[in-house]
């Protein structure tokens, strides 16, 4: 097991996925639509609409959850580091004092 004091960030992914542009398949679908509504069939398009518009919203509120647990975490794992920090100072101090108080106490004598 490591221990490590400075963390450094990792880098953040970008997900990004292309959107290719097909006249003839947008064509078909405005047709399709077009038939779909002259036959009364429209009620399946607003259905699937719905549904499309409640999974952009709850995969970001899932990222955006996501992103405070880590930033919790990682804030915890930091205070930590510094408590650790602190001590190895103050240890590092006292120790000093200790030294010169000696070193002191023997040259003034």
């Amino acid at each position: 097991m490591r221990i490590t004091f400075f963390k450094l960030p990792r880098h953040r992914k970008f997900q990004y996925d292309p959107i290719y542009f097909n006249p003839e398949k947008e064509e078909r679908k405005e047709r399709e639509r077009r038939i779909r509504q002259e036959m009364g069939l429209d009620v399946e398009a607003q259905e699937d609409e719905r549904g499309y518009t409640e999974r952009i919203r709850g995969g970001m509120r899932r990222r955006i959850k996501s992103h405070f647990e880590v930033s919790r975490s990682e804030k915890k794992k930091s205070n930590i580091r510094l408590i650790i920090i602190l001590v190895l100072l103050m240890a590092i101090f006292y120790y000093l004092l200790n030294v010169a108080s000696e070193w002191y106490s023997q040259f003034m004598m």
